[in-house]
């Protein structure tokens, strides 16, 4: 791959984690515009809105029908304070199969509240939750609303390297 159309952030964790291939799509660019509709969607838990890009992942699902999604999971106490899980039901909204191959076992303060240095020295708050045949020579796709650091979806991946996936790519809603 050419290192010219890698973006630095990329280029970072690649040299942090140099087995790891590395690569990461998102379809918006994080701007007031998502910024507002985020907050209306997630934080005010307008529901009605998680069909609003399922052309997106649905297309995705279309292009690379062998893809397991494994959506981000919540914690049982933001599942609790949210009432849904905003990554899970956009994929319900868009009739995409998923499994939760992943857990979160450490509840924390949300993401957004972090400053980025905290975001990236968090811990590992996620555990394996399937069976790791399972994942052996899968394709995976780790599914995320925004990318701010990738520390989320590097702490997904890392649960599921170890059992040997064919490819790990993790995708995002925005960046």
């Amino acid at each position: 791959m050419d290192k010219s159309k890698i973006c630095q952030d990329c280029l970072t964790w690649q040299n942090k984690f140099p087995v790891y291939d590395f690569v990461h799509h998102a379809f918006f660019v994080y701007d007031p515009a998502f910024q507002e509709w985020l907050n209306q969607y997630k934080f005010m838990g307008d529901i009605r809105l998680s069909g609003t890009f399922a052309a997106y992942w649905k297309n995705l699902q279309n292009q690379h029908p062998e893809a397991i999604f494994c959506p981000v999971p919540l914690s049982n106490e933001r599942l609790a304070e949210r009432g849904f899980n905003q990554v899970s039901e956009m994929l319900v909204a868009a009739e995409v199969d998923y499994q939760m191959l992943v857990t979160r076992i450490h509840h924390s303060n949300p993401q957004a509240k972090k400053t980025r240095n905290e975001r990236l020295a968090s811990i590992q708050p996620f555990g394996i939750t399937v069976d790791p045949s399972g994942i052996k020579g899968k394709t995976i796709f780790v599914i995320d609303d925004v990318y701010t650091t990738g520390q989320t979806l590097f702490h997904v991946a890392s649960c599921l390297l170890p059992h040997q996936p064919k490819k790990i790519r993790t995708y995002s809603l925005a960046r």
